[in-house]
């Protein structure tokens, strides 16, 4: 089942504040995202404040900083 999310904040990645470009964010298409297929490891994970998790969806620049 995929989530929705539908605030404002939905949009911002929790860790650079940048669009994160979710298809799972208000005003977009629920499916598949480019998020989907990706792995998060959990050390990122950690780096989103705690009132923010699963709230919206770190971004791609985010992540591809992180594991590279």
């Amino acid at each position: 089942m995929v989530q929705a999310f539908d605030t404002a904040e939905s949009y911002q990645c929790p860790i650079c504040k940048d669009n994160n470009n979710c298809c799972n964010s208000i005003g977009k298409s629920l499916g598949i995202c480019w998020c989907s297929g990706e792995f998060f490891p959990k050390a990122i994970l950690e780096l989103v404040p705690y009132d923010q998790l699963r709230k919206s969806c770190i971004c791609k620049k985010c992540l591809d900083e992180f594991v590279v």
